[in-house]
Formats: structure tokens, C-alpha cells, sequence
């Protein structure tokens, strides 16, 4: 009678992997009813956990996505807190949008001043004046500092050539915009830095703010107040958390969820990289303890600890090894699969093996270029958008279909 060992992939924990061996049970007992499908659940024993509590997690246990009772209105450094991390998601916003402040200031509301005879309208007076920067040696040894020195010139003229600039320059905001024209400056620098080729710049975020204080005080007009006014809140409440959800100050506050939620995953990828000996342990137990023949059926992480437990170990129960989703092949293809350097052959003992991906699964990948001769990619469509893709294999018809097909 053959047995199909369920082998699941990162991050699975009871009771999911129950819900997924029913969910391959009933998908194939129509089309094989006699095949025994026997769970290999290792996220108990073999998988990753915070093995002291989460002590290596600033704040854990206090940061979960709980209803939060505001700060104490007495207390200077609560306040002074959540004034950083509003600057935080302002900064993020605008390396993603630099000209978004001058674009929300731009539209040309509000009374225009009345100019004196002869007197340079603000908007020219602030073009001219941010054009004259390069001059100042100070500012140059506060770019420098702040690493975007050599993309700053580029920049500034980017942001006053560009039509929600010369909207800006035009509009009433322009009189007092110093402060939001030399933030759309830097932050333009800062992209254009994080765009070169080359290492991720390591950029300072305090260099960055003593630049901005030195090109607005070198720039016209009265002090624009935006920063802490409704545009700036308008900008880093709304369409900064759903633009930087991931570097909001609410995602931080809620570190210990986050954590809860994602370390499975991510924690079981690293600790079976560096030690995967108890995992693939749980995976020969299960072998030898099922009637032959045996087939492996692994998802993901799950079938690169197959393929790495049946190319160390000789396992003559195993006649077929089905991959679902996995990485196997990239990792080889790497030089990161443990139990087999690139350019060396798989060994003979590694009985056949169907590997079945899809295209639109970004975890998945193709084994017979690297393998060639030893694996058969097997390519499925679960109509359905990467993450969901990854996991999408179980509830596809077809995947049945074809062990149905191939099970001895």
C-alpha cells in the first residue's frame, strides 16, 4: 500500500498543518482511495521559536495591537516621541514622493499678497535663492555629511523644473516655503542617492536635518509653519501610512504582533540553514516508520529538507519525491543548498523526482536546468496572486489529478 508523507514548508504550525493534510487527504481520496496519507508535521519539534521569550525583541510583549491609551499630556518625552516618529513617516513619504508637499501646497488657494512696486514676486525670489545654494561652503560640508552632496545641484533643479514645482513657485504657499522647498530638495537628493548603482547608502538622518535647517535659513520668506501644520499632518496620516505602512510609527508600536506573526516563517528558513539535521531527522523517522513504497509530498521549505535528507542518507522506502513550491533548485543553483554544492551531481541514491511550481508563485522555481536529467518540473496555474500563489497548490484540482497519475 503506498504511503504519501505530507511534509509542509515554512512558518506551518497546529492547527494549520491538520487543516492542510485533511485538505490533501480529501483531494486525493476520490481519485486513489487505497494511498495512506501520513502526516510529517516538524514545526513542533523542528521548528523555529523565540526560544527566550522574545528578549532580543526591543519592547516585546508591550508593542502588540492593543488599544492604546494616549500619552500622558505631562510628559515632555511621549510627546517629543511621537513628534520623531511623525518626522520619520514624513521623511519616508517624501523620499518616495519628494515634491508631495509642494504638490499639496501648489493649488493655487488662498489670497495672493500684494506685491510693492518693483518688488520680485516669492516664487522668483525662492527660485533664484535655491538656484545660489552651491555657493554657500557651510551647506556644502552639511550635504557632505549628510551623504547626498554630489546629487544635491541636480535636485534643486529637478524640483523647480518640475510642473508641481513651478505650480509651487507660482502659488501663494511659495511666500513662506522655505521649509517645504528645502525638504523636497533633500529628499530628492536622497533619492537619486538610493537610486545609484551600488551599496545601500548608509545616510544620517541628523546630518539630513542640519542641511535642511541651513538651505531653509538661506532661502526668502517667513517661516512656513507646514511642518507641524495641517498639510504635514494631512500628508504623514493618511498617505504616509498607506504609502510606508511597514516604517509607520504604528508598526513599530506593534512589534510584538509583527514579530508573533512573521518569526515562524522567516525563523524556520534561518534555523534550517544553519541547522537542519533535526528537521530532516523528523523526516527519515517518518520514513522508516511508514509502509513502503513511500512517496514524499513537500511544500516549500518542507522539500528542500527531503531533497537534502534523500541526497545524505540512503532511503530505499522513498520511490518518488513530489515538490511543491519549493526553492530547492535556486538554493543549489546558489551554492546554499546544504547537502549538495553547485556542479556537484545529484547523487544516484535520490529516487525520481516531479517538481511543481507556478509562474506567478515568486517562491517557487524550476529544478531540470540544474538537475538536467534528474527532475521533472511540472508547471500549475491556482489562478491566484503571489503570496496566496504559494500556498494555492493544495486547492488546485490538478495537483490531484497528476498524483493520482504518478503515485506508485
Amino acid at each position: 500500500m503506498t504511503t504519501v508523507l505530507f511534509v509542509h514548508g515554512t512558518g506551518v504550525r497546529e492547527p494549520g498543518y491538520s487543516e492542510g493534510l485533511e485538505r490533501v487527504r480529501e483531494g486525493l481520496r476520490p481519485l486513489r482511495p487505497e494511498v495512506t496519507v501520513t502526516p510529517c508535521y516538524w514545526g513542533g519539534r523542528a521548528g523555529s521559536a523565540l526560544r527566550a521569550g522574545g528578549l532580543s525583541v526591543p519592547g516585546y510583549g508591550t508593542g502588540r495591537d492593543v488599544p492604546e491609551a494616549g500619552p500622558d499630556p505631562a510628559s515632555a518625552s511621549a510627546s517629543a516621541s511621537a513628534s520623531a516618529d511623525e518626522d520619520v513617516e514624513l521623511w519616508g513619504l517624501l523620499y518616495l514622493d519628494p515634491l508631495l508637499e509642494l504638490r499639496l501646497l501648489g493649488d493655487g488657494s488662498g489670497p495672493r499678497a500684494e506685491l510693492a512696486p518693483g518688488a520680485v514676486p516669492p516664487g522668483e525670489a525662492l527660485s533664484a535663492a535655491a538656484l545660489a545654494l552651491g555657493a554657500d561652503d557651510r551647506l556644502r560640508e552639511l550635504l557632505d555629511a549628510a551623504g547626498i552632496g554630489a546629487e544635491f545641484a541636480g535636485a534643486v533643479a529637478a524640483v523647480l523644473t518640475s510642473p508641481d514645482g513651478r505650480d509651487f513657485l507660482r502659488s501663494p504657499a511659495a511666500g513662506a516655503g522655505a521649509e517645504v522647498l528645502a525638504r523636497a530638495c533633500a529628499a530628492e537628493a536622497v533619492r537619486r542617492r538610493a537610486a545609484r548603482d551600488g551599496a545601500a547608502p548608509a545616510l544620517d538622518g541628523a546630518a539630513r536635518d542640519a542641511a535642511v535647517e541651513r538651505i531653509a535659513a538661506l532661502l526668502p520668506g517667513e517661516p512656513d509653519g507646514t511642518h507641524r501644520g495641517p498639510v504635514a499632518r494631512r500628508a504623514k496620516r493618511l498617505a504616509g501610512r498607506l504609502a510606508l505602512g511597514l516604517a509607520s510609527a504604528q508598526v513599530v508600536k506593534r512589534r510584538s504582533a509583527l514579530t508573533d506573526a512573521a518569526h515562524p516563517a522567516a525563523g524556520d528558513v534561518l534555523l534550517y540553514l544553519a541547522r537542519g539535521e533535526a528537521l530532516r531527522a523528523v523526516v527519515e523517522e517518518a520514513v522508516r516508520a511508514a509502509e513502503p513504497p513511500v512517496v514524499l509530498l513537500a511544500h516549500s521549505l518542507g522539500g528542500i529538507a527531503c531533497l537534502d535528507l534523500l541526497a545524505l542518507r540512503e532511503l530505499p522506502e522513498v520511490e518518488l519525491l513530489v515538490t511543491v513550491g519549493s526553492q530547492a533548485p535556486f538554493l543549489y543553483e546558489l551554492g546554499a543548498l546544504p547537502s549538495l554544492e553547485h556542479g556537484s551531481p545529484l547523487p544516484a541514491r535520490v529516487p525520481r523526482w516531479i517538481n511543481v511550481y507556478d509562474r506567478r508563485d515568486l517562491l517557487s522555481y524550476v529544478g531540470a536546468g540544474v538537475f538536467p536529467g534528474r527532475v521533472e518540473d511540472v508547471a500549475l496555474d491556482g489562478r491566484q496572486p503571489f503570496p496566496l500563489a504559494h500556498s494555492a497548490y493544495f486547492g488546485n484540482p490538478e495537483l490531484y489529478r497528476l498524483l493520482a497519475a504518478e503515485l506508485p
